[in-house]
């Protein structure tokens, strides 16, 4: 009987354990699935921001300045403030403003220093840096 009550405890204890690392799997899959849905977010979030500047330069050097691109710009540096980090979400917000207010200048030719172009531009990769390490992606 004492062999009995050993082997039906050491099954429950079996199923018991093998179900508690079924449920700790469970919860890892999870969390890897919701990391790689928020990379892949950041990272269309990331692109669109950067293209946004691009074409924004392309519009202040045509001199049309439909702010179609700022607004696209601004939209997607309010997404980086809601799924990156601080770190990443400020430096992004500030070298929008930088790039608008630059470009407005630039399509106003009202002329801008090379310098200060420049400096945006430096910033601009600067955030760069920043997106590829909050990506996971080195140099």
């Amino acid at each position: 009987m004492g062999t009995a009550i050993v082997g039906v405890a050491g099954a429950l204890l079996g199923v018991l354990v093998g179900g508690l690392l079924q449920l700790l799997q469970a919860a890892r899959t999870r969390r890897w699935q919701r990391e790689d849905a928020l990379g892949k977010l950041k990272q269309a979030v990331y692109a669109e921001y950067l293209r946004a500047i691009s074409a924004s330069y392309g519009q202040a050097m045509a001199g049309d300045r439909s702010r179609t691109e700022d607004a696209r710009l601004h939209a997607a540096t309010a997404e980086i403030d809601v799924l990156a980090d601080r770190e990443v979400a400020g430096p992004a917000r500030d070298l929008a403003g930088a790039v608008i207010e630059v470009h407005t200048k630039i399509a106003a030719a009202g002329g801008v220093e090379q310098a200060v172009v420049e400096a945006v531009d430096r910033q601009r990769l600067a955030v760069i840096e920043l997106f590829k390490a909050d990506l996971g992606l080195g140099k």
